[in-house]
């Protein structure tokens, strides 16, 4: 069934349900069968976050307003009277159960999001508490979290994915500065125990929630670059020029593109599934980058040091367990893609010490050509391929070896002409096949 079909559909069930039409059971079966979610709709749900936002900021200003002239008291009374009267009004938001409108809960939740960490900034600033600003940050994501969870509020949600990332970052950076270096807090532990601080909401204690579009974007992006973050933070090795960060890039985009989906998920377009993507066109173009002399001996000179490290070790445990799943429910596409992140494994023990980096530089140029055939052949052979990622990625892949080529810049220009001609022909072929075959998806 289309989205558009998925849309509509639950839209019919509640008034099937009012008038009689279908049971309870069965609109719930329906759901199930089809994916189909109930959702309130984007613009109240974005008028709700707006209301909440104008409102949260506007008792900042109004704090801020004359605030030295006030007593001590006085600020303490400021800081902590607006945190009061949120908690109050989203406990009467909660009094009226599922009868509370989404754009209602959404405002509460961000006018008491806000009003919190003002509280907090505003007691540190009173009493000269020490800390950082990440201090603050970090204290803000744990103390909303719960009302993303209670309040169910999509914007509070994706605040904190935001919130943690950008955490995660500074961390990152704190590791590497020799100021701040014994501040830095352990990545490894903390990264993975707040991406899981999501799971309470999505996908809820059912397994049925799941985020809309847009958020399941921002996760995706806070998951990857978080998780980036920790490969930093242990690839951290100074003055050290054979540092393992890249390969442990490659190694984390794999588990972030082969995490595991249900059958609903699998059968969705890429653009439902926004990490497959994220974590593929990473790695495609790390790989890509790799078909250069200096760029693959530096990816295969990282494996020795990061086989020294835990976090590589976690990530390749993971990343075989996501792809034995990914086998059984038949994800090729995503596997043939994965399979990137093993060329600079397998090469590390092959290449000498003094050797450059162009074997393994012509290895991952035959290891894509391999990749982007595989995705076409998967789609022509009936079961789930991206024909067209795969012609892109021969298409760059002539490109860049021309650009490099030593011959004159009318013969290039013949080749690129050629290759844009195959390429939209290629395309046309490619909806023809899509359109005479029933209930294609992409991977």
């Amino acid at each position: 069934m289309s989205l558009l079909h998925q849309r509509w559909l639950a839209e019919q069930l509640p008034a099937w349900e009012r008038e009689g039409l279908v049971t309870a059971d069965a609109a719930r079966l329906l759901r199930a069968r089809y994916g189909v979610e109930q959702r309130a709709g984007l613009a109240q749900l974005v008028v709700g976050a707006i209301g909440g936002l104008l409102i949260g900021t506007g008792l900042i200003a109004v704090l801020a307003y004359n605030w030295d002239d006030f007593p001590r008291w006085m600020r303490l009374l400021l800081a902590l009277g607006p945190l009061a009267a949120s908690q109050a009004g989203s406990w009467l938001v909660l009094q009226r159960g599922e009868g509370a409108k989404p754009w209602l809960r959404e405002a509460a939740a961000v006018v008491q999001t806000l009003a919190a960490g003002a509280a907090m900034a505003l007691v540190s600033q009173i009493y000269n508490l020490p800390g950082s600003w990440t201090d603050l940050l970090f204290w803000w994501c744990v103390v909303a979290l719960p009302l993303a969870w209670v309040l169910r509020s999509h914007a509070v949600a994706i605040a904190y994915l935001v919130g943690i990332m950008v955490w995660a970052i500074a961390q990152a950076e704190n590791r590497v500065s020799p100021f701040s270096a014994a501040a830095a807090a352990d990545l490894r532990l903390w990264q993975p125990l707040l991406l899981a601080g999501i799971l309470p909401l999505w996908p809820g204690a059912d397994l049925r929630d799941r985020p809309p579009p847009g958020s399941r974007l921002v996760l995706a992006i806070s998951a990857l670059v978080g998780l980036l973050a920790v490969a930093a933070q242990v690839a951290f090795r100074p003055y050290d020029q054979h540092a393992p960060f890249f390969w442990l890039v490659m190694l984390t985009t794999v588990v972030v593109m082969l995490f595991p989906l249900d059958r609903a998920g699998i059968a969705e377009p890429l653009a439902r599934k926004p990490h497959v993507p994220l974590g593929g066109f990473t790695l495609m173009g790390m790989a890509l980058v790799a078909t250069y002399e200096d760029p693959a001996r530096t990816l295969v000179e990282g494996v020795g040091p990061a086989l020294g490290l835990g976090w590589c070790w976690l990530l390749l445990a993971v990343g075989a367990g996501f792809a034995a799943l990914a086998f059984r429910q038949g994800r090729f596409a995503v596997l043939a893609v994965a399979g990137l992140a093993l060329v600079p494994l397998v090469a590390y023990p092959l290449t000498p010490a003094d050797a450059g980096g162009w074997p393994v530089a012509i290895t991952y140029s035959l290891v894509l050509l391999a990749t982007a055939i595989t995705l076409i052949g998967l789609e022509f052979t009936g079961r789930q391929g991206a024909a067209r990622i795969g012609a892109t990625l021969i298409a760059i892949l002539v490109i860049l070896r021309m650009a490099d080529a030593d011959v004159s810049l009318l013969v290039k220009g013949i080749v690129f002409i050629v290759i844009g001609s195959g390429f939209l022909g290629f395309n046309a072929l490619i909806s023809r096949h899509r359109a005479a075959v029933s209930g294609g998806v992409t991977a």
